[in-house]
C-alpha cells in the first residue's frame, strides 16, 4: 500500500494535490480522560445527554497542511462525500488530485466513484482495517483531544463552535501538528 501511494503521488507531479479523507463523528458529551483528585474528596463532573452528534468529513493535505471540511448533524453519506470532492476540485481547478480514503460504504458508492471520474479525481482505497495508513485519523485524534477530552459544553452550539474554531484556526496549532501530521506510517509485518 505504501509503495502504491508513493507511486501514485509521484504521478501527480509537483502541482498535484494529495488528500487523506475520512469522517469524524463527534458526540456532544463530556469525555473525562484524566485528572487528579485528592484522596477522600468527591468531584462531580458535568455531563449532558450525548445524543447530539456532529459529523465532520475532512480532507487533509500533507503538502501544505491544509484541511477542507464539511459538516452535518444527521449523517455522513455518499452525498456528503460528493460535496467534498466538488469542494476539492473547485479549490484546485485543472490540477491532478489524489484522494486516499477508507472502505466505508458511503465512500465506495457508485455515485462517488462516478463523480470522481467526472471531476478527474483519483481515488485510492486503503486496505480494510488499516486506519494507521490514513493520515487524517491522527488529526481527528488531535481534534478530540482539544475539543472533547476533559471539556464540558452546556449547549450543542457551544460544542459546534469549539470544533469549528479548531478547524478554521489550524495555524494556532502548527507546532503540535508538525510532528503529528507526517507521512511516516507504521507498516505491520514489514522490516525497515
Amino acid at each position: 500500500m505504501a509503495h502504491q501511494l508513493r507511486r501514485k503521488k509521484g504521478l501527480l507531479g509537483p502541482q498535484g494535490r494529495l488528500y487523506f479523507v475520512d469522517a469524524a463523528h463527534l458526540l456532544h458529551q463530556a469525555v473525562p480522560s484524566q485528572g487528579w483528585i485528592k484522596r477522600n474528596r468527591t468531584v462531580e463532573l458535568k455531563t449532558n445527554t450525548g445524543r447530539s452528534r456532529l459529523n465532520v468529513l475532512g480532507a487533509y493535505s500533507p503538502d501544505d497542511h491544509s484541511l477542507v471540511a464539511i459538516e452535518d448533524t444527521i449523517s455522513c453519506d455518499a452525498q456528503m462525500v460528493c460535496q467534498l470532492l466538488q469542494k476539492l476540485r473547485a479549490a484546485h481547478p485543472g490540477l491532478p488530485i489524489l484522494v486516499v480514503l477508507d472502505n466505508a460504504r458511503y465512500q465506495r458508492a457508485g455515485r462517488v466513484q462516478d463523480l470522481a471520474k467526472e471531476l478527474e479525481i483519483t481515488l485510492l482505497f486503503l486496505p480494510p482495517y488499516s486506519p494507521n495508513l490514513n493520515l487524517i485519523e491522527r488529526f481527528w485524534k488531535f481534534l478530540r483531544k482539544h475539543v472533547t477530552r476533559n471539556r464540558f459544553y452546556a449547549t450543542f452550539g457551544e460544542f459546534r463552535t469549539a470544533i469549528q474554531h479548531v478547524l478554521k484556526h489550524l495555524d494556532d496549532y502548527t507546532g503540535e501538528l508538525a510532528s503529528l501530521m507526517t507521512e511516516k506510517f507504521h507498516l505491520f509485518g514489514q522490516t525497515t
